[in-house]
């Protein structure tokens, strides 16, 4: 598997998760976003050449309000601090149950951590569908304050 930025070659008209609101963002705005420079998404190939994708996530920047913050990560902390937010995350119907939603998750942890070490940035954030907060939590994921689906990670 490789990991890419999402470019022309990709099919996204072609990509089915299982949720229409992903596969309308994916096919229909993600390219939007990144020529905006709203968001970047990256996609899980199985090589340089494939345009098929196993999945994608997107992430920007966020500004959180540390008081939202699980308690354990507010002292020293101005009021509002610079985070990453993990805004999709979904796998090919075709591909679920290969791991291909931990190996995309972990691609995007690593990589915010690069970018933090460079720029700043608490953590991560996700404002997780229900059926999805376990599988965030399992990876250290916590829930924010401000609303039961937001979940932080630290960087």
């Amino acid at each position: 598997m490789v990991f890419l930025p999402l470019n022309s070659q990709h099919d996204r008209k072609g990509f089915d998760c299982g949720d229409a609101d992903l596969n309308q963002w994916f096919s229909q705005i993600a390219r939007q976003h990144k020529d905006r420079r709203i968001s970047s998404t990256f996609v899980v190939v199985t090589d340089n050449a494939s345009a098929e994708v196993l999945g994608y996530y997107a992430i920007t920047i966020a500004e959180l309000i540390s008081a939202d913050l699980p308690v354990h990560y507010r002292k020293r902390l101005p009021e509002t601090v610079p985070a990453f937010r993990l805004g999709r995350l979904a796998v090919s119907v075709n591909h679920k149950g290969r791991r291909i939603g931990e190996s995309l998750l972990f691609d995007a942890m690593d990589r915010i951590a690069r970018i933090s070490r460079e720029v700043g940035g608490v953590g991560i954030v996700v404002n997780a569908k229900p059926a999805a907060i376990d599988f965030y939590k399992q990876y250290g994921f916590e829930q924010m304050l401000d609303h039961p689906l937001n979940l932080f990670l630290p960087v």
